[in-house]
């Protein structure tokens, strides 16, 4: 017969950690500086640099030698 698994007493302690991480954050100047450096700035940032060089790089170019189909595309109609 299988014994039963043996609690690793570190892992209950930081599951409990864990759980209990809401009541015990508390906003300082330390901790506002980290939340608005990773969810102000570098957002801002990227979105920045994605439209100022939006268009300049042409990836399709790069990886697609040929047309995806032969055959010319027809729309279809919407009101299908």
């Amino acid at each position: 017969m299988a014994k039963t698994l043996i609690p690793d007493i570190e892992f209950e302690k930081f599951n409990k950690l864990k759980e209990t991480q809401g009541t015990r954050f508390r906003l300082t100047p330390r901790n506002s500086v980290t939340i608005l450096i990773f969810a102000g700035l570098i957002p801002a940032g990227l979105t920045y640099f994605a439209y100022a060089t939006e268009g300049k790089f042409h990836w399709n170019r790069l990886y697609r030698k040929g047309p995806l189909n032969q055959v010319n595309y027809v729309p279809r109609d919407k009101d299908l």
